[in-house]
């Protein structure tokens, strides 16, 4: 069963990976919802702002000023009410129009020149009455022509004070709330994309945490095939660990460049789910523009990952800045090379100035130079080397180790097994790994294995040598266990064969050999 620190050896990259994606998309929704609240603010602001711009809608104040100065008018307002109480009202459609659009006292004399007759109609009342009322009205018209007067000063001095009237700041106002809707609806239908996103980010942390705990849980039941001799415990556990290594698998092939097949096995395995192929199916597009000579895709990853890239002090950009920089040197823009310089490598941060320095120096040369520093600028293999170095900041981004964890497993397994015989012709077994020919040239570069204690093991079975199967020594000088010659004479009727030195021997010849 795996341990603790296995999981937290082997595993890192299982979980580290899909969480540090949900903290790239929490920032993202983050910076989304914020952009988008604030242009939902301004649009606010604006319309309040227009609003706070608009004259006061109230009724006019000649009106209560002159109710309150000029008690005649109040009293002749009675007297007309009373009086049109008494008798019908006879209006035509442009009195009656000129009546609906008039303001204060002028409903009740529309002009100056006309007598009361061409408004109320008083049927049957005697002359004095008439004379009477007429003689009011007229004091009341002048009151209401001086009212007029006033209202029409006051509001001339409003829009003069104001500058504009409320019809084309009606139009202004409508035009700001559709603008206000429309940011409301941004805003909610970018934050259900990024929420959306988030929560598939979230979702698979989830998975993979439970797939990890999967191999420990005594809850969670996997039907095994039908075995014999082994418990649904063995069968769980040798599942899982089919799984991790179908992962690891993958996951090589996707640091070493090898996309299309990692995403074509995940896919046939059906573990897709667990792997990283949809991180690196993004590196891949980076790669391929590189390997076009392309440096578009590449600057905006940088711009995506600028934060982090800064905080683990990443000179990628500086890389594909200067690479630019050489491109424009190569194609005879030398011009157009110095305000690139200018605008993107005179900011460097000051252990960077030496190689911005020499990038700089190409300008005096030739593209055809020879001269160490230059030419290794101008070298074609300089693409190569931004696939490479993209590569290992594409692992730093994620916080990932330079090899993959296949790498690291089979170094160490290798590591733990080799020793100085593996590498001499006659001391090889053919039943150690690192003494085949292709483990061994991956295990060149390794360590021997530390041993405490030494252990004897048969040159022929690789058994080991202990009291069950006693070393015995032929004739030859060399030491082979009892069961491998004990074969061997069986079959070839007492005689042995020594593998080393091609000489038979009877098996009797054979004495054993005490260790001490």
């Amino acid at each position: 069963m795996s341990t603790g620190s296995e999981l937290k050896t082997l595993e890192h990259v299982t979980l580290k990976v899909p969480y540090e994606v949900l903290n790239k998309k929490f920032r993202a929704t983050q910076k989304v919802l914020d952009r988008e609240a604030a242009y939902v603010a301004q649009a606010g602001n604006e319309i309040e702002k227009l609003l706070a711009d608009l004259p006061p809608i109230s009724i006019s104040p000649t009106v209560s000023t002159t109710a309150m100065d000029s008690p005649p008018s109040s009293q002749i307002v009675n007297t007309t009410t009373t009086l049109m109480a008494n008798n019908p009202i006879i209006m035509d459609e442009d009195s009656e129009q000129e009546i609906n659009s008039g303001d204060g006292l002028n409903l009740l004399a529309p002009s100056s020149e006309s007598g009361l007759g061409d408004v109320i109609g008083l049927g049957g009342s005697g002359d004095s009455e008439t004379m009477l009322l007429e003689d009011n009205i007229s004091e009341c018209n002048s009151n209401s022509n001086s009212n007029s007067v006033d209202k029409s000063s006051f509001e001339s001095e409003s829009n003069k004070q104001h500058g504009h009237h409320r019809g084309p700041k009606g139009k202004d106002v409508a035009k700001l709330l559709g603008a206000l809707v429309d940011r409301l609806g941004s805003l909610k239908r970018k934050a259900g994309e990024s929420i959306q996103d988030e929560l598939e980010a979230a979702r698979a942390v989830k998975q993979r945490t439970s797939h990890l705990k999967s191999v420990s849980s005594p809850t969670e039941v996997i039907t095994p095939p039908l075995t014999y001799g082994k418990s649904t415990k063995d069968t769980k556990e040798k599942q899982w660990k089919r799984v991790r290594l179908n992962r690891m698998l993958v996951d090589h092939l996707l640091r070493e460049g090898m996309y299309d097949t990692a995403k074509m096995l995940s896919e046939e395995l059906t573990i897709s789910e667990l792997t990283n192929v949809e991180v690196f199916w993004a590196a891949k597009e980076v790669e391929e523009s590189l390997q076009r000579h392309e440096t578009g895709r590449m600057v905006a990853w940088c711009y995506e990952n600028k934060s982090k890239l800064r905080k683990i002090k990443s000179t990628l950009e500086l890389e594909i800045r200067v690479q630019e920089f050489v491109e424009l040197v190569r194609s005879g823009k030398r011009g157009d090379a110095v305000k690139h310089a200018r605008k993107y490598l005179a900011d460097s941060e000051p252990e960077h100035i030496a190689a911005v320095k020499k990038c700089m120096g190409l300008l005096a040369f030739p593209i055809s130079t020879t001269l160490t520093p230059y030419a290794e600028l101008l070298s074609p293999d300089r693409w190569k080397h931004l696939v490479t170095h993209f590569r290992q900041e594409h692992a730093r981004l994620y916080q990932l180790s330079s090899s993959s964890v296949l790498a690291a497993v089979v170094q160490a397994g290798l590591a733990s097994l080799k020793t100085p015989q593996c590498y001499r012709p006659t001391t090889k077994n053919p039943n150690c790994p690192v003494c085949t020919d292709p483990l061994s040239t991956l295990a060149n570069n390794l360590p021997f294995a530390h041993c405490a204690h030494s252990q004897l093991v048969c040159a022929i079975s690789g058994e080991p040598l202990n009291e069950n199967n006693p070393p015995l020594v032929l004739p030859s000088g060399f030491v082979y266990g009892t069961h491998s010659l004990q074969d061997m004479a069986r079959t070839n009727g007492g005689k042995v064969i020594c593998p080393r030195t091609s000489k038979v021997f009877s098996f009797s010849e054979a004495d054993k050999v005490y260790v001490m």
